[in-house]
């Protein structure tokens, strides 16, 4: 941890009147995975709205579209919309109406909002005026995701502090992208731009499932918050009358033209120490304050061990699934009936061996509210959407069941053939989601009854866990699918201290934001900012001999990978892109079960050269020429636009899944995956396995040893048949 010393003054807020704005979120983009529908004469349900620390909000519009059940009465039905249990209107509709898709208008008060925020429907409905089953099938409202909130915002001035970090660059209140401008001087140093990845690696971090966007400005100054990277020798013109600083440096300054915005200084004397500063920020902000801080002694941590992302389940032992989620909060379920889910994210390590695994074992612990027919319900348990076994509730005794499971991954599992058998995501690196339905039918207190139904509530126990241990690490490369989803083969060190990252030289704005946005990536994958990565220019190839390389050129500047054109299956360039034969696309079967069916092109034959102006941009995955078993993952382009294609890629959850092989080609809104080169595989398999493992593809070559292996078997036990033989005749004739 970096010994720090800083001003006594925190600074003062930049005044000036601040910008409106406008921010028009649709229900979905705030979390609604779909449309909301609400069941029974009374049901409820809410959508979480987050406003921004520096931000306040000046007006508030809610553009509501719902369809209420025609079989509704409508003087006694009607939908009641709340905003942080302030009722905002109630609305009834006309019988002519009811079952028709409607749309309103609703102003919300701004004087209602608060930090975090909750947008409530409520649902009363009836229909009849007799006795009425409180959960008839025709007691429904539905609120369309596509309703719109419509924000005015005012940023308001912040104080030039870092405890005010991470502040104005993100809020955990906010889910939109986290958009952040980075300014360094004309031509930056790569020295400087090592530290700018070190930054971005600790917006990664931050962002999480969000994603990041940066823009780069060279000696400009943007229109708003941003974060400035400069030596003393090296800096933007707007910093020239800034004094030159002795030690590593964090300070805030307010935007010397946009009231209301803060600039981030990460300085030093020059470009070790900028780096220094950059790691300060990167690794311990908790420890900030004040307007400028100077690190006097950085003690960097102990390097990462393999696997010990913490975002990544560990294979060293069972985790409580209590430390997946944020709040035990999320593990617990009530209503009047109980048809919902929890839902726990788990990402594991990408290269998780589990061929020819029976599965991971997930035990389980959970409580219910029992009833007399609670027998009729069951709690339903699924991986990323696709179901995997029911477990009966009871009616009466103990209300806390003990389960012990497996998840299914590959092979035949007991009671599975696999014909009938789907690939879980983790299979290629992805996010995981593990779903948990409790269906508990409501007591039956017949049509006619004053009673109030029962509060149910259900909930999984924080010490369930999931256990991975026993689990190797061996996965067949190049493996883009990996890449694009945990940063793989890069994250296996949290730290990236096995990474060099190559950029063109000199490099350009558009090759520094794919950059920063891939080292961002990778850090929302690990959860860790990996700051130990090297930075090099195409010249210094030689100096990632024993690391896996990420390449990061287009157009004209990608020598390098015109240096390593025969290993690559394609290669893009200015107004031509050479490609190896793409007649056999990606069979994504095969590339889940590692299991590359066929002879996959050979490197160098039938390479076509295209001539053309369209812009195409690729990720391409190939093994180290420098180093066997290092790999190399080379992001390139024809031209700058086309490589702005890959950051918007790498932050569109739906794009990464398209991303797998060795070779994905990347035009406007299109991507198309291929493998092309023959696989390689990497990781740590006990003798025995790989043995196995290998064999299991040539089923010939496996019958042949099994024959030789039966003929050497024979010849023993013959032999031995011989010998005992000839020794009972021995000592008969004697």
């Amino acid at each position: 941890m970096p010994l720090v010393h800083g001003t006594s003054q925190a600074g003062r807020a930049s005044g000036g009147p601040s910008v409106l704005s406008h921010w028009n979120p649709r229900l979905l983009d705030l979390g609604l995975g779909g449309p909301l529908r609400l069941h029974g004469t009374q049901a409820e349900a809410s959508v979480g709205v987050g406003i921004r620390r520096d931000e306040q909000v000046e007006s508030a519009r809610l553009h509501l579209r719902f369809t209420l059940s025609p079989a509704l009465l409508p003087a006694i039905s009607h939908l009641k919309v709340s905003f942080n249990d302030q009722v905002i209107q109630t609305i009834v509709l006309p019988k002519e109406r009811l079952g028709q898709p409607q749309a309103v208008d609703l102003d919300i008060a701004p004087a209602y909002f608060a930090d975090y925020n909750r947008l409530q429907f409520e649902f009363i409905g009836h229909y009849t005026l007799e006795c009425e089953d409180l959960n008839h099938t025709s007691l429904w409202a539905e609120i369309s995701a596509e309703s719109t909130l419509d924000l005015g915002l005012r940023r308001l001035p912040l104080r030039s502090d870092l405890a005010l970090l991470p502040t104005p660059f993100f809020d955990p209140r906010d889910n939109r992208q986290v958009n952040v401008p980075v300014v360094y001087g004309a031509t930056p140093s790569l020295g400087e731009l090592k530290a700018a990845g070190s930054v971005a690696s600790w917006l990664g971090v931050l962002a999480a499932y969000r994603g990041n966007r940066f823009q780069v400005f060279e000696n400009s100054l943007p229109p708003g918050s941003a974060i400035v990277i400069a030596s003393n020798a090296h800096r933007p013109d707007f910093l020239r009358e800034l004094a030159p600083v002795q030690e590593p440096t964090l300070s805030m300054m307010a935007h010397p033209d946009l009231p209301g915005a803060q600039l981030l200084l990460v300085l030093g004397k020059d470009d070790a120490q900028v780096q220094q500063a950059a790691e300060a920020l990167a690794l311990n902000t908790a420890a900030l304050s004040g307007q400028t801080v100077h690190v006097t002694d950085l003690k960097r941590a102990p390097p990462r061990k393999a696997y010990d992302a913490p975002r990544w389940i560990s294979s060293e032992r069972a985790v409580p699934l209590g430390t997946l989620v944020d709040r035990p909060s999320q593990l617990q379920l009530h209503g009047t009936q109980l048809r919902d889910t929890v839902r726990i994210n788990a990402r594991m390590a990408p290269d998780l061996f589990t061929w020819n695994a029976k599965g991971i074992p997930l035990h389980l612990q959970y409580r219910y509210t029992p009833t007399p027919f609670s027998d009729r319900g069951a709690l339903n348990v699924a991986l990323n959407g696709q179901f995997l076994k029911s477990y009966p509730l009871h009616a009466s005794g103990d209300s806390q069941g003990k389960v012990n499971a497996l998840l299914p991954l590959v092979g035949d599992a007991p009671g599975q053939t696999r014909s009938n058998m789907t690939i879980p995501a983790f299979m290629v690196g992805g996010d995981n989601q593990m779903e948990f339905t409790f269906q508990i039918p409501p007591a039956d207190l017949g049509r006619c009854t004053a009673t109030q139904p029962v509060q149910l509530r259900a909930a999984l126990d924080p010490e369930s866990s999931i256990d991975l241990t026993g689990l190797d690490h061996y996965i067949a490369m190049p493996n883009l699918a990996a890449f694009a989803n945990s940063g793989y083969p890069f994250t296996t060190y949290a730290d990236l201290a096995q990474t060099a990252i190559v950029l063109p030289d000199p490099p350009t704005t558009a090759a520094v934001q794919t950059y920063l946005t891939a080292v961002a990536r990778m850090a929302s994958s690990t959860g860790y900012a990996g700051t130990r990565f090297i930075l090099l220019s195409p010249g210094q190839i030689d100096q990632a001999r024993n690391r896996d390389i990420l390449v990061i050129a287009h157009g004209s500047d990608s020598g390098l990978l015109h240096q390593w054109k025969a290993d690559m299956p394609a290669v893009l360039a200015a107004g031509k892109r050479s490609v190896q034969p793409l007649e056999r696309a990606l069979n994504q079967f095969s590339e889940l079960f590692r299991m590359p069916e066929g002879a996959p092109t050979q490197p160098g034959e039938g390479a076509t050269v295209l001539q053309g102006d369209g812009p195409l941009a690729a990720i391409v995955g190939l093994q180290s020429p420098l180093a066997s078993g290092r790999s190399v993952i080379a992001l390139t382009a024809t031209d700058p636009d086309a490589m702005r294609l890959i950051s918007r890629s790498l932050n569109d959850g739906a794009k990464v899944e398209q991303v797998h092989g060795d070779l994905s080609l990347l035009r406007g809104n299109t991507i198309e995956s291929y493998r092309i080169n023959p696989v390689y595989y990497i990781g740590d398999l006990p003798w025995y396995k790989r043995l196995w493992f290998q064999l299991h593809s040539h089923p010939l070559l496996l019958a042949l040893l099994g024959v030789l292996a039966g003929l050497v078997l024979t010849l023993l036990v013959y032999g031995a048949l011989r010998a005992l033989a000839r020794q009972r005749l021995e000592g008969r004739d004697a």
